[in-house]
């Protein structure tokens, strides 16, 4: 008899120990720092630059390079949505996914027009900048786009 009673106690205790570990697996994951600094607010590219920090005129990149200058800001949402707004009509015009992978070294966003992986030089409530290869007089080179909060 005490050997049932203490197989069942340990047959109870497993099971309570599996649905646990159960619950963990099906729980969201907690957002990072750098998480809430990107979806604190949109941002606004502000310039493009090689990667000693000098300053690529915009008429020496793309016309996809100067459109996301000069026509939008971009959203990142809690639930991993991404949004392109109208800097004039604040209208959504474009959206998408976004993912911090790599211990928050890669920002992955795939929007239409604006999709990649870019090394997350600079992360602050003030400054991102992600590291990007995009063409600059029509010859591919490794750039670093410069974004600022718009509050």
């Amino acid at each position: 008899m005490k050997k049932l009673l203490l197989l069942s106690c340990l047959f109870l205790a497993l099971f309570v120990s599996a649905c646990d570990k159960d619950k963990d697996k099906n729980e969201t994951p907690q957002p990072t720092e750098k998480d809430k600094i990107l979806v604190n607010y949109p941002w606004r590219m502000s310039t493009v630059t090689d990667l000693t920090g000098k300053d690529i005129p915009m008429n020496q990149l793309n016309t996809q390079t100067q459109a996301i200058k000069s026509v939008m800001d971009i959203q990142f949402r809690q639930n991993n949505t991404t949004v392109a707004i109208d800097q004039k009509s604040k209208q959504v015009i474009n959206g998408g996914t976004w993912y911090l992978i790599e211990d928050n070294k890669l920002l992955d966003i795939d929007i239409s027009g604006f999709k990649g992986k870019f090394g997350v030089e600079e992360l602050t409530n003030s400054k991102m900048r992600l590291k990007s290869t995009m063409p600059v007089n029509g010859k591919d080179q490794e750039t670093i786009m410069v974004f600022e909060p718009v509050i």
